[in-house]
Formats: structure tokens, C-alpha cells, sequence
């Protein structure tokens, strides 16, 4: 909202330097001149803009790996106002009539409907300390109506056999996770057959195995959720009317998509602790563009006081100086963005506070979050460079050129 407020005075320096300009280069051989303090307060840019730009990978990291997992044809089912599965349940008769609900597709195996059972277990990390993980047990539909998991090693878990498939992802986070190890829950061993892959999505942050063999370890009778898959998104609105005048199914009915997108919030307070560092440190870093920018002014008098005697007027003196400092702060925008470029792709972890299990995710710098760094930085220069700018401009002619 600030930049938009200050687009008309970048676009009058726009106009200044191509109308009634002191030339760029003299900007630039006084930067380089002064080349200390030049690259110490480039470099006090530079780390501020690429926190900024990692602050915002985080909250697009976490938000791709939340609504990558949903699908806009598949109904989450939980019982009413418990926002999650892992305070929800739904007793077998209402699983068994929406099995054969004639609004659920089916495919060459059976109907794609899915009691599950969400739970969350503390395991241990290989760097120590310990991670509540969730744990999905699902009926086999469950894996047909996730195709983004990729099993990669292995095999499927089978019923009956307190088997589990593990992501690859926790595989090296996590102690005694990993193809042919085991885990223990509920009181038994678990063996683990399989590894998959889904694709940077929340899936890659659950233990997936057969629901019955989790409720029955859990001593369960009842399961949380379903999840379900329909024709349409009018079939979705169909569901949704069917389950709320059938007082047997009294369950709430959500996009699979919906439901992910609104865990985003668990990303929410990494991205405000984030950004009151951010703020910190860009006052400091407004305060050392100024600092810097003030003793150029200090240092050249006489030069002002010469440029004002030969004919250029006190707002070009204005715009020239308020130019140095964007270059300035540009110069450190751009090293910033590709410093922060660095982190792309490493994968971290936070605390999903809906289920309180850990998420897993990968800072993801895109190109966007670069050029908004990059903007950032001018804006910094902005602020920074209009007091000192401002002075040098208004300096009396006389006592200028006497230095």
C-alpha cells in the first residue's frame, strides 16, 4: 500500500532524469568513490531483502504443500464444528450407507470412498528431540483417490498385517524411519513396506496404513473422517443437502481442496515472528541508507553548490540525490534476491497448531517473491534517500560552494 502511495514521486524522478537530468554517472562514480560505506550499507540492504523474500517463501512453501493436496471433486466428511479430522468421528452405519451413496463415483475396483482414522504419534528425530507425526489409517480406495502419492520404494501396506508406508521425505528426519524398519504403536511393532512420494504435498507429512488395523491398535471403534469422490461440484452441493436432511448422516461436508487451503493458518505464526524481524531490521537498514546518503551530502557541498551555480534547479539536485540512494538500495535489493535464491527447495518443518503434528515443506522462491524483494529494497531507498536528498537541494547557493 506505501509503494502505491509513493508511485507518483518515482514517477516524477522518472520524469526528472530523463527531462532536466544530472547525469547517472555522476551518481554512480560517487557511490563507487565512497566505496566503504557503499558496500556496507549495500550489504545491510541485501540481508534485510533476503530475509523479506525467505519470510515470504515460508508462508508460499507452507501454502503450496496445503493446497496441493486437495482435490476439488472429493468431500472430506467430519462430524459438525470440528474443523478437523482429529476431532471428528463418524461410527461405521454412516461409512457403511455412504458406501453405497448413488452420488459417489465409482471406478473398476469399487465405489472411491474412504473411512480413515487420523491420529498423531511422538516419534523420535535423528537430530533429537521429538515431532508428533500423523498417522492416516485408510480402506485401499483411499490410496486410489490420492494419485500425487508415487509409491518409490516397496510396496502398498496390506490389512491385517499392522504394516506401514512412510513418506520419503520423513525417511531422513526421522530415527527408525525407513523400508524394512520398524515402529512401535499401540503397544506392537510395525513393520514399514513401503516408501512414497507426494509430490510436496501434506501427504508427505502422514504414516499412511490400513484403518482397521489403527483403530483396532488404538482400541478405536469409530473412525474420523471420510473422504469420498463425486462427479461434479453440483454433486458436491447434492451431498451436502442429502447428509444435512438425513438425521442418520449429520455430518458436515468439505472440499477436500477447501480443507487444506484453510490449514494454511498453521504457517501463520512463523510468518508474523518472521515478519517483526523483517520490520527491525529495515528500520535499521532506512536509517543506514540515510546515514550513508547524509554524509555524501556533507562530503560535497562544494559539488551541489557547483551544480546549482551552473543552472540545475533544486529539484533535479533533489531527484539526482534521491537517484543515488534507489541505486544504492537497488544494488542490494538484487544481491539479496539471489542470496535468498539459495534457500529454494530446502526442506523444514513446523507445527500444524489445527492437529498439532508436524508439516513438512520446502521454501519455494519464485521469481514474484525476487522482483518483490527487489521492490522492497526501492522502497527502502525511498524513504531513506528523500531527508538527505531534501537537504542537499535546499542548500543556499553560497554557502555550498564555499564547502
Amino acid at each position: 500500500m506505501l509503494f502505491l502511495i509513493l508511485v507518483p514521486y518515482l514517477a516524477w524522478l522518472a520524469w526528472a532524469a530523463i527531462r532536466h537530468p544530472v547525469p547517472l554517472s555522476y551518481n554512480w562514480r560517487s557511490l563507487w568513490q565512497r566505496r566503504v560505506s557503499t558496500l556496507s550499507t549495500a550489504a545491510a540492504i541485501a540481508v534485510v531483502v533476503g530475509i523479506f523474500v525467505v519470510v515470504l517463501s515460508l508462508s508460499q512453501g507452507i501454502s503450496r504443500a496445503f493446497i496441493s493436496s486437495g482435490r476439488g471433486d472429493q468431500a472430506i466428511l467430519i462430524r459438525p464444528n470440528s474443523r478437523t479430522e482429529l476431532g471428528s468421528t463418524l461410527d461405521r452405519d454412516q461409512a457403511r450407507i455412504l458406501r453405497v451413496n448413488p452420488l459417489v463415483v465409482q471406478d473398476e475396483v469399487g465405489p472411491l470412498a474412504s473411512a480413515e482414522c487420523f491420529i498423531v504419534n511422538l516419534l523420535e528425530q535423528r537430530e533429537g528431540g521429538g515431532a508428533n507425526v500423523a498417522f492416516r489409517g485408510m480402506e485401499p480406495a483411499g490410496i486410489r483417490m490420492r494419485p500425487q502419492a508415487r509409491l518409490v520404494e516397496g510396496r502398498w501396506f496390506r490389512s491385517g498385517l499392522s504394516e506401514l508406508v512412510v513418506p520419503r521425505r520423513m525417511v531422513a528426519r526421522f530415527a527408525g524411519v525407513g523400508l524394512g524398519k520398524t515402529l512401535t504403536l499401540g503397544g506392537k511393532a510395525w513393520r514399514i513396506v513401503g516408501v512414497f512420494d507426494a509430490g510436496g504435498s501434506a501427504f508427505d507429512s502422514e504414516i499412511w496404513t490400513d484403518v482397521e488395523d489403527l483403530l483396532q491398535a488404538k482400541k478405536r471403534t469409530v473412525y474420523s473422517s471420510m473422504m469420498v469422490r463425486v462427479a461434479s461440484p453440483e454433486g458436491m452441493a447434492r451431498l451436502a443437502r442429502i447428509l444435512e436432511d438425513d438425521k442418520r448422516l449429520k455430518l458436515e461436508v468439505h472440499s477436500e481442496k477447501d480443507y487444506f487451503a484453510q490449514q494454511t493458518e498453521a504457517g501463520k505464526p512463523i510468518q508474523v515472528l518472521g515478519k517483526l524481524i523483517t520490520v527491525i531490521l529495515t528500520v535499521g537498514a532506512i536509517f543506514a541508507a540515510m546515514n550513508t546518503m547524509y554524509a555524501a551530502v556533507a562530503g560535497r557541498t562544494a559539488e551541489i553548490g557547483t551544480l546549482r551555480a551552473i543552472g540545475f534547479r533544486r529539484r533535479e539536485i533533489l531527484a539526482s540525490f534521491q537517484w543515488e540512494a534507489l541505486m544504492l538500495c537497488a544494488v542490494g535489493g538484487v544481491v539479496g534476491a539471489c542470496l535468498a535464491l539459495s534457500f529454494n527447495g530446502i526442506q523444514t518443518a513446523t507445527t500444524n497448531f489445527d492437529t498439532f503434528s508436524d508439516i513438512s515443506f520446502a521454501f519455494t522462491i519464485t521469481p514474484r517473491l525476487m522482483l518483490e524483494g527487489v521492490a522492497f529494497s526501492i522502497l527502502m531507498g525511498m524513504l531513506g534517500g528523500f531527508p538527505p536528498a531534501w537537504r542537499a537541494s535546499r542548500l543556499p547557493v553560497a554557502e555550498a560552494m564555499k564547502g
